[in-house]
């Protein structure tokens, strides 16, 4: 019975949690941010604003969690987008890009965007800058596998570290990214203008085509015995 009533408290306790998500969204969206106090947010949840307090204990805090949920609810689009890449590796990147750009764009605001992109400044060690870290990790997995697919397809330079490719890319476009919600002016397609011009920069020399495949020297035969195995 102890066992049963603690997973319905819980099962109660992660719908207030929602319904709390759920206020906070709306209100930052129709108020913004800064102008969105907890109590307001407490009582469009119907809940107190000690519950709200309990759960997310900030504001900061809050907001991350809401941008997770929207992160975990976009995980799949992102699966299937990567599942099905273009032939061409910058077609590919520049076009999962625009993909990470509608979905940052289609619930949070850019002021929204500003507090979490500041969260690892203002409070380095704290609950937000961990959550804003595993926002970006995300991202730098779904590239390094992106470019993964790309290397087995051929189409990109199997010499090339995944995870240091990943990481320069995902370093440049978060900083145009960062410029863009920083400011009142500029729209989402002068940014991906801007971080499709470095992608594109950086690629130069990695794609593969068929006929650099043809081009490559053959390896020379293979030896006695060097496959482990000597020869008779």
């Amino acid at each position: 019975m102890a066992m049963a009533g603690g997973r319905l408290r819980e099962k109660h306790k992660r719908r207030r949690a929602e319904q709390v998500l759920d206020a906070a969204e709306h209100l930052f969206s129709q108020k913004g941010y800064e102008a969105t106090r907890i109590e307001t947010i407490a009582e469009k949840a119907s809940v107190a604003p000690a519950t709200v307090y309990n759960y997310f204990a900030t504001k900061p805090n809050l907001l991350m969690e809401l941008a997770m949920r929207h992160v975990h609810a976009a995980l799949p689009e992102r699966r299937s987008f990567i599942r099905n890449l273009p032939d061409d590796p910058v077609a590919g990147m520049l076009a999962f890009e625009r993909l990470l750009a509608e979905q940052a764009m289609r619930h949070l605001s850019r002021e929204s965007w500003r507090v979490i992109l500041s969260a690892q400044y203002i409070e380095p060690e704290g609950r937000a800058s961990r959550t804003g870290a595993r926002l970006n990790t995300l991202i730098k997995r779904h590239y390094i596998s992106l470019i993964r697919t790309y290397q087995q397809r051929g189409r990109l330079d199997p010499h090339v570290d995944p995870v240091r490719l990943s990481e320069l890319i995902v370093g440049i476009t978060t900083f145009i990214f960062s410029n863009f919600v920083s400011s009142s002016g500029g729209t989402v397609e002068e940014m991906l203008s801007k971080g499709g011009g470095h992608i594109e920069f950086i690629l130069r020399n990695l794609v593969r085509t068929p006929a650099d495949d043809a081009a490559a020297p053959s390896a020379p035969p293979a030896g006695p015995g060097a496959d482990g195995v000597g020869k008779k």
